[in-house]
């Protein structure tokens, strides 16, 4: 019989964040959270473990220092769960109500005062619109260029042409002195 792979860090923290949590009567977050739970239960044992484990997790980071990227993993996770779509206006609305303003209330505890930001997952929209702009921005940049290129390489070959033609007709206006770099003004007074 083989033996069970051992589960890594993140999958133990995960397991133990997924545990259900009962919020302390006097939380200062029961508040918040009161009118969740008569919209979403759901919703609500998600906000109750979003507090103990954001409290948790400040106490966990000194052995994890990447506890607050799990942190937000963990939640954009159970966000995936829950809306189900983006048409799913309902509870992307109680999710951004309470679950997301829960997370501001958090970050801003005297104990723990911004210790860990809230990171969003970008979108597909988002994704898209940079890579669309970064695939323009390199053709119009490539596009640019090679017409810069061209206009200087005209301007070389011109700039050549003329003075090579300056220097041909140079020789019927000179003395003969000229080929040898010596310089013969003549002039009359």
């Amino acid at each position: 019989m083989a033996a069970a792979p051992q589960k890594s860090e993140k999958e133990r923290i995960f397991e133990a964040w997924d545990k259900p949590a009962v919020l302390d009567p006097y939380s200062p977050y029961n508040s918040l959270l009161t009118g969740l739970k008569e919209q979403n239960d759901e919703l609500y044992k998600i906000g109750c473990s979003l507090t103990e484990n954001y409290k948790n997790a400040h106490i966990m980071q000194t052995n994890n220092p990447n506890i607050c990227e799990l942190l937000n993993e963990w939640l954009n996770k159970k966000k995936n769960i829950h809306i189900k779509s983006e048409e799913d206006f309902e509870n992307k609305k109680l999710w951004n109500d309470y679950i997301e303003k829960l997370w501001i209330e958090l970050e801003k505890d005297n104990y723990r005062y911004y210790w860990c930001r809230r990171n969003f997952p970008s979108s597909y929209i988002a994704n898209a619109l940079a890579t669309s702009f970064t695939i323009l921005y390199t053709t119009i940049r490539s596009w640019l260029d090679i017409f810069i290129n061209k206009k200087i390489t005209l301007k070389q070959n011109l700039y050549d042409d003329i003075s090579n033609g300056l220097v041909e007709t140079f020789s019927e206006y000179s003395d003969s002195q000229a080929p040898n770099n010596s310089i013969n003004l003549s002039y009359s007074s």
